[in-house]
């Protein structure tokens, strides 16, 4: 299924050194350039990355909702009584 824009991904196979640095880093896909056929990527930098969709596989994230461990509470009241 091909990336859609706003799905979370991450950077893989760059070879250039100034890429290489970008290898490993997850961000998200905010628009398709369609005349270059490459992905703008919000990697928390300061500059949109310009990436093949080659160089971009996606994160798959959990769908099961986080739950925290019933035998410890750090809620807002955790530390105090309450009366």
């Amino acid at each position: 299924e091909p990336l859609k824009v706003g799905e979370k991904v991450e950077v893989f196979g760059l070879q250039s050194a100034a890429g290489r640095s970008l290898n490993g880093k997850s961000g998200t896909i905010t628009k398709f350039d369609g005349a270059k056929g490459r992905f703008m990527v919000e990697l928390g930098l300061p500059s949109l990355q310009s990436l093949k969709p080659e160089n971009l596989k996606r994160v798959v994230t959990s769908s099961t909702p986080f739950t925290a461990p019933t035998d410890c509470y750090n809620g807002s009241s955790a530390g105090y009584t309450l009366l």
